[in-house]
């Protein structure tokens, strides 16, 4: 693919510094293994606890880190909140599923569940340059516009959520929030509806209205959120509700106490 021969032309050029943290000798051995195949990788450090992944990623400010969940004295997620440099590409490992929806929450370049393969472990390694490098071009850019005279500050756009962590059974599976039709609640969860398809999420709609892009989902009553895209048709029913149909023939009441927010996400639509 075009995209593919315009990573590897970028890769081909750039260093990257890897940390790796396990507890497990052995894996932190095939970690390395499969990096030192990498030219482009210098792995600067191998740490066998928090504290000493701590230290090093003060000492070393890493590009990437391939670093274990319950790691021993400080505990993965801890290590990369409190370090006080910043890691481009983070890569968080377990031998349990759980901790992927929170992995991702962190901006996680991937989550990799032991024991991994390495055809597995070298998908997590692209995603990482690959983070890497936009990162890095996000600071070029910004340094150059800081260089220029152009006085009119950056306004980075803000991050909504791109993919839901869901739980089926005793999987994890990962759903592109886009592709979502609506989301009801449901006394402490939120049913997260995609086509025939429910599946339940621990979030309150409150919590998770903040996250999404207000353009494309619109609250139409305390309990029910709705994917404008997915919208096919509304009639007023009486005393001021509304009656929303979606593409799947699906029925939900917007109450009055919405209108107005939902009357603005119409208008910005565009009509044919």
């Amino acid at each position: 693919m075009a995209t593919d021969s315009i990573h590897a032309a970028a890769f081909a050029h750039s260093r990257f510094r890897a940390l790796i943290a396990d507890d497990q000798p052995s894996a932190r051995e095939a970690i390395s293994r499969l990096l030192e195949d990498d030219d482009s990788i210098e792995i600067v450090s191998e740490c066998a606890d928090g504290k000493e992944a701590l230290a090093a990623i003060a000492e070393y400010a890493p590009d990437m880190l391939f670093v274990d969940v319950q790691l021993p004295e400080v505990h993965g997620f801890q290590v990369v909140e409190s370090s006080q440099e910043k890691i481009p590409a983070v890569v968080f490992m377990s031998a349990l599923e759980r901790f992927a929806a929170r992995a991702f929450d962190a901006h996680a370049a991937d989550y990799v569940v032991k024991p991994f393969h390495d055809e597995r472990l070298l998908q997590a390694v692209e995603r990482a340059k690959l983070r890497v490098q936009m990162e890095r071009s996000r600071i070029d850019v910004a340094g150059a516009a800081r260089a220029s005279l152009t006085v009119i500050p950056a306004q980075e756009s803000p991050k909504y959520l791109e993919r839901l962590a869901l739980r089926n059974g005793d999987r994890i599976f990962f759903q592109k929030v886009q592709l979502v039709d609506s989301f009801t609640s449901a006394a402490n969860y939120v049913q997260v509806h995609c086509g025939t398809q429910i599946h339940r999420m621990r979030s309150t709609m409150n919590e998770l209205e903040q996250k999404l892009d207000p353009r494309q989902f619109v609250r139409i009553h305390r309990c029910t959120i709705i994917n404008m895209e997915c919208l096919r048709e509304f009639r007023p029913l009486p005393h001021g509700d509304y009656m929303v149909k979606l593409v799947d023939e699906k029925e939900l009441t917007m109450s009055r106490n919405y209108r107005q927010r939902f009357r603005r996400a119409l208008s910005a639509l565009s009509y044919a």
